[in-house]
């Protein structure tokens, strides 16, 4: 299976988490729309400012299908239940041949949530595009998978490089920029840049109170206080979904 499929014909759902998490995949979102493809953004996450954000962002990518659900920053992995039927209810609209999602990779509580639930509503094909793990440290690794062999990456054009650093100076009421800035600082010093590719690949993880992660990161992880809060969200929401399938 292509993961960077250009067939026009495909319907692509990219679902973020925050506005500006697109700028990860952003090039693939932009070349769909020049080919035809039907694609639509949606974000767990907004504000009046970060929406209107948001929409500034997809008219550039040339996308005007959008939605955004309610979540909070910094709490969707408690409000998984509330954020569940309404995201249905938008995947069912849309009915898309493919999902984008942010990958389960320990790096951001909210971003696992969302692609939680992500699994809970699309039976389809799902691709992860890689944001940033993990939360162990203060500096973590960016715009990269943390085990890369199932990763399929696509080549970026200077022209498409530009949209990038244009697009990520478009969220003023966020640190994305200056965050971008010494990201990519850091991995030219290690040999690369984030700048350069993106990449995706199949979500085949599905076993939620385990890291996805290789096993030295996998344990630490296991032992810290955000992996306890993300277990604790999973219960209240199995349990929720259990009470309301007895009612």
């Amino acid at each position: 299976m292509r993961l960077f499929d250009p067939d026009p014909n495909l319907h692509w759902l990219f679902l973020f988490t925050h506005p500006d998490d697109e700028l990860t995949v952003a090039a693939w979102i932009r070349h769909l729309s020049s080919v035809g493809a039907s694609v639509t953004l949606g974000w767990v996450h907004s504000t009046p400012v970060r929406r209107q954000e948001a929409l500034r962002a997809a008219e550039s990518l040339g996308v005007d299908d959008t939605f955004f659900l309610s979540g909070t920053d910094g709490r969707i992995v408690e409000e998984m239940p509330q954020l569940l039927q309404p995201l249905r209810s938008e995947v069912r609209t849309r009915a898309p041949d493919r999902l984008v999602v942010n990958a389960f990779e320990q790096g951001h509580l909210d971003h696992d949530a969302t692609n939680f639930l992500a699994h809970q509503v699309f039976m389809g094909p799902t691709l992860e595009v890689p944001l940033y793990h993990t939360y162990l440290t203060r500096t973590p690794i960016v715009g990269f998978f943390a085990d890369s062999r199932a990763e399929e990456v696509r080549e970026l054009s200077h022209g498409e490089r530009v949209l990038k650093r244009d697009l990520a100076k478009g969220y003023p009421s966020q640190a994305i920029w200056r965050n971008l800035f010494w990201a990519e600082a850091r991995c030219r010093l290690d040999g690369g840049s984030l700048l350069e590719a993106e990449r995706m690949r199949l979500q085949t993880h599905s076993d939620y109170r385990t890291p996805n992660l290789p096993e030295s990161l996998s344990q630490n992880v296991q032992r810290c206080e955000h992996w306890h809060r993300w277990l604790a969200g999973l219960s209240a929401f199995e349990a929720g979904v259990s009470r309301d399938r007895r009612r």
